[in-house]
């Protein structure tokens, strides 16, 4: 059976954004598709009193999301690319998504972005990178330019055996991506180096970056070889981050970052947020957020 990419339809009366983006890479990668819609309403809320006339007005909702998705997948659909789809009376779409995934491998999850997030609320995006079991990829509205290269970002530093399993993981995935796309690709490290000791000159953060660039020589041989990706592809930037990805994609005009994340849950994932998730509400392109 072939792998299954489920797609999130955006609202009524909002651009599609992840159907069209979802849709193309589907019949790019030979996957075959699950376009998931929700309706919710408060009935109560509105008025509508009486269990078989709340029925009624949900399963008449419910049959009108079905039909305007059944639309929107006629327009969309590749080529030669399997599409169903069901449509769901759910409040939580992260919760329903996340159950959907533990129970079935789904090779991707495709949601168009809305970057907003407070202490006291989490969007939908945050919640999926941190709980979501599947890739997770979150759309900007531009479109896709068939030229434009994707970048995988990797934490090379790291001496964690995970971490050296994820970086494999991202760069094997930009790069079937970009294979896919037919596009170049960029491996992205982003070499931190603590601003505050470098501005009380206890660290000289020019030197500091050079040594670790060399020392990082055999690393960058050996994952050019591994993924047949040449070593002028490979970047290695000084800086937070969040914003070499961010700054270095913008000049790149990237148009997907492949990156790791790891989730968290609870005020500690308040507190810290995740590299992707402070990308996320910077960058305005493409990310998808891969975990092990």
């Amino acid at each position: 059976m072939k792998p299954t990419i489920m797609i999130i339809a955006d609202k009524r009366g909002q651009r599609q954004v992840a159907i069209e983006r979802g849709m193309g890479l589907a019949a790019r990668l030979g996957h075959q598709v699950m376009v998931a819609g929700f309706v919710y309403e408060n009935l109560e809320g509105q008025g509508i009193s009486g269990k078989a006339r709340r029925s009624q007005v949900r399963k008449k909702l419910l049959a009108q999301r079905r039909s305007e998705i059944q639309a929107l997948i006629r327009r969309f659909k590749g080529e030669g690319v399997k599409v169903s789809n069901c449509i769901v009376w759910e409040k939580n779409v992260c919760h329903w998504v996340v159950a959907q995934c533990r129970r079935d491998p789904y090779a991707l999850v495709v949601k168009t972005g809305h970057r907003s997030e407070t202490f006291m609320y989490s969007s939908t995006d945050w919640q999926l990178l941190r709980e979501c079991p599947a890739p997770v990829m979150i759309t900007a509205e531009k479109k896709w330019r068939k030229t434009k290269p994707i970048v995988a970002a990797v934490d090379l530093g790291s001496k964690s055996r995970i971490q050296h399993k994820l970086n494999h993981l991202v760069i094997d995935t930009a790069r079937q991506y970009a294979e896919a796309m037919g596009c170049e690709i960029y491996v992205l490290y982003a070499i931190h180096i603590s601003p505050l000791l470098t501005e009380l000159d206890l660290v000289d953060g020019y030197s500091r970056a050079k040594k670790i660039k060399q020392k990082l020589q055999g690393q960058l041989q050996r994952l050019s070889v591994t993924h047949g990706i040449q070593l002028k592809n490979f970047r290695l930037k000084q800086g937070p981050v969040d914003k070499v990805i961010t700054s270095e994609s913008a000049r790149l005009k990237a148009q997907l970052v492949v990156m790791g994340t790891v989730g968290r849950k609870g005020v500690r994932a308040k507190l810290i947020g995740n590299t992707a998730e402070e990308v996320l509400s910077r960058l305005r392109t493409d990310v998808l957020a891969l975990k092990l």
